[in-house]
């Protein structure tokens, strides 16, 4: 069988129309739809295709002929081929708002669906902010040389990086001094990548090693370790191989204004963002509007990162998670934090729950939801059954959140308020929240 011919490329010069709900900037050429990577509305560029379907196509940008007013110079020297941001080019004050408006056009699209009100846009810390990452790792033999970073766009690639301006600055000022402690490994062609937890109080990185490390492996990245001031953990094998390359440390987060300090293990997960996490806790409790007689359910509880703050302010709290790991250091942390009005259960919250003890007869008068990427359709037409009057969801998806107020709808909640908290600057990555009423 002969190769495969690849397709020649092709090079546009496009009138940028509008933004896509990915960052992508939208034209239009011979009546098919062009996805334009790094291009802003309102720029004449020059692009070059790199993908192609019958009535539509992407593309990336090769020259700006006509910038947008409003484009700026991206803060990192290797924008446009990492793949872990995409609006750099783009201020912090014109990202939210973009954002602000895909998650309108997501409800707008969904039957007209509006809020009462609008809330101003949560945004703060655009920069050094990213305390849990994926960083990968290749080892380059025609170069002798480690490459340590994000994946390149569209690519299983690394990128060649020395710095990352997102990552906290406990690893994003030294990713150069990490490859270089990588290379000198007897095993660096096995170490496929680190995952990243930043603490408020400890860095760890968890090294992931297919082959075994030798002593002076070890010894290596100890000496690593204490120049960076940050601990290693070694994965060998599946999550359960997981451990400290010495002692082990506790990884600590606050909520300051609730006095309450959470633990987390580094394989757990916990919002990337602390000081946006925090200001979104605070609106959520806000919305809430919480008092002493509240029977309150979070659902989808994780660590329990809304529902001890809520304990501090509402009668009695159950959390619920599908994860017996992320439920047991929940109610660690109550205890830790000396907080007794709060039970903590295991379910699968997409599948059956009326049998389960939390749900058989319970009536809890507010509610919040924090679900994965595909939303809480499951769960939210059992919320009038368990009394809820009011409701607060908070979304990493614009469109599941959408498809899951109409839901809401249909059952008689009102969508009161909704707006966008600034979880993930210089990516598309859109956090919202909303509070339903009955």
């Amino acid at each position: 069988m002969g190769r495969k011919r690849k397709s020649k490329t092709k090079t546009y010069e496009l009138n940028i129309e509008s933004l896509s709900h990915e960052g992508r900037g939208i034209a239009r050429f011979e009546n098919k739809v062009i996805f334009v990577s790094g291009a802003l509305p309102g720029e004449l560029v020059v692009a070059d295709r790199t993908f192609s379907r019958a009535n539509f196509a992407e593309a990336d940008v090769k020259e700006v002929l006509k910038p947008a007013d409003n484009r700026i110079t991206p803060k990192c020297d290797v924008f446009g081929i990492c793949g872990g941001c995409s609006f750099q080019h783009l201020s912090s004050e014109d990202q939210i708002q973009a954002k602000g408006n895909w998650l309108k056009d997501v409800f707008a699209n969904q039957e007209k669906i509006e809020p009462k009100t609008w809330l101003k846009p949560l945004q703060v810390q655009s920069w050094g902010y990213r305390r849990k990452a994926r960083l990968g790792i290749r080892y380059v033999a025609k170069k002798n040389k480690i490459l340590v970073g994000f994946r390149e766009k569209k690519s299983s690639f690394i990128t060649n990086m020395s710095r990352c301006e997102v990552l906290h600055p406990s690893i994003g000022k030294h990713i150069e001094v990490l490859a270089n402690c990588i290379e000198r490994l007897s095993i660096k062609s096995s170490i496929p990548q680190l995952e990243v937890a930043i603490a408020e109080n400890n860095t760890v990185l968890i090294l992931r090693h297919l082959e075994p490390l030798s002593i002076k492996d070890e010894q290596i990245l100890v000496d690593c370790a204490q120049q960076l001031n940050i601990t290693f953990y070694t994965q060998g094998g599946s999550l359960d191989s997981v451990k400290p390359l010495e002692k082990p440390v506790v990884l600590t987060y606050s909520h300051p204004n609730h006095d309450i300090i959470m633990e987390f293990l580094p394989t757990d997960f916990v919002q990337v963002h602390f000081k946006m996490n925090q200001k979104m806790v605070d609106l959520a409790l806000e919305l809430l509007e919480l008092n002493e007689s509240d029977e309150v359910i979070d659902l989808f509880c994780g660590l329990g990162n809304f529902t001890l703050p809520i304990a501090r302010h509402a009668k009695h709290v159950v959390g619920i998670e599908g994860d017996l790991g992320l439920v047991e250091r929940a109610r660690h942390n109550a205890q830790k934090n000396s907080i007794t009005n709060v039970d903590f259960y295991k379910a699968d919250l997409f599948k059956e729950v009326s049998d389960f003890e939390w749900f058989r007869g319970k009536t809890y008068n507010k509610a919040l939801i924090d679900p994965v990427r595909s939303g809480a359709i499951e769960i939210v037409g059992l919320l009038p059954k368990l009394g809820v009057t009011r409701l607060v969801y908070v979304s990493c998806n614009p469109a599941t959140l959408a498809r899951d107020t109409l839901k809401l709808i249909e059952l008689g909640f009102t969508l009161e308020t909704a707006g966008v908290m600034d979880m993930f600057p210089q990516t598309a990555h859109v956090e919202s929240i909303a509070l339903f009423t009955i």
